[in-house]
């Protein structure tokens, strides 16, 4: 094969493998292994990949994982008018709570995070541009669900329903139990489900005049289980997304208390 062949094939080991973001990735044996081509071929291959932004090594596990010129091209394809609508609100959100924040959209079964805007909290994960993560295992994810119908929710999982974080509804019904609770409150939470230590608050708005629905979500240290949001954080979260909704069309918010 080609040079440009085996590093088709090297990507598309990632998404056989179902390899998300936090999740270990892929090692220079396992590339060796499913090419089936020489030790010294696969390094000057992986090596050209890293140097090109094809594809980014931990230094601590050497483990291989996408790099950040696929992202970056990802999120621009992606992106709307809608995600840079939303940026603003995005900006006001992270300067009043501290917390990161997201905009994602969704793509069949996963949601691919937009822009990103680092918080200051002094536990700092943030999840690149251009990452895509389960959605029903993600806040964000199960808050722009909750803008469809359960019979659409049911087609997107039309050739099964499976998630690997244990916090995360376990089941295509629990999961449409809870996009019922979160039409009729507006936000949805997460907690220690695709990080550990981290939880997340989310809500969506649509541009009715376009058909687009981004999801606005904001991550922070997990808390007791007793209290594991901030009620401050949340409410400004909510704020912002009713202005943000006012502004475009949205009538879901109206309904919301």
């Amino acid at each position: 094969m080609t040079t440009l062949e085996n590093a088709t094939a090297v990507l598309k080991l990632f998404s056989q493998r179902q390899i998300t973001q936090g999740q270990p990735g892929i090692s220079f044996t396992e590339v060796v292994e499913y090419l089936g081509l020489p030790k010294s071929t696969v390094s000057r291959l992986l090596q050209t990949m890293e140097s090109q932004g094809l594809l980014k090594r931990d230094a601590q596990s050497r483990q291989y994982h996408i790099g950040h010129l696929l992202l970056m091209v990802a999120s621009h394809y992606l992106s709307t008018p809608l995600v840079e609508s939303a940026a603003e609100a995005m900006v006001q959100l992270n300067q009043l709570t501290f917390c990161t924040g997201y905009i994602s959209v969704l793509e069949g079964q996963e949601n691919w995070v937009m822009r990103t805007f680092p918080g200051r909290h002094f536990l700092q994960v943030v999840t690149p541009v251009g990452a895509s993560s389960a959605a029903a295992e993600t806040s964000v994810g199960r808050a722009i669900m909750a803008r469809e119908s359960d019979q659409q929710v049911c087609a997107r999982f039309a050739d099964g329903y499976c998630v690997r974080a244990e916090n995360s509804p376990q089941t295509l019904e629990e999961l449409l139990q809870k996009l019922t609770q979160i039409r009729q409150q507006g936000w949805s939470l997460a907690r220690n489900e695709t990080l550990p230590g981290i939880s997340s608050l989310a809500t969506s708005v649509t541009n009715k005049h376009r058909s687009e629905t981004v999801g606005l979500c904001l991550s922070f240290p997990s808390q007791a289980e007793e209290q594991p949001y901030s009620p401050q954080v949340l409410e400004a979260l909510m704020a912002v997304s009713r202005q943000l909704a006012q502004k475009l069309g949205d009538d879901y918010w109206q309904q919301i208390q």
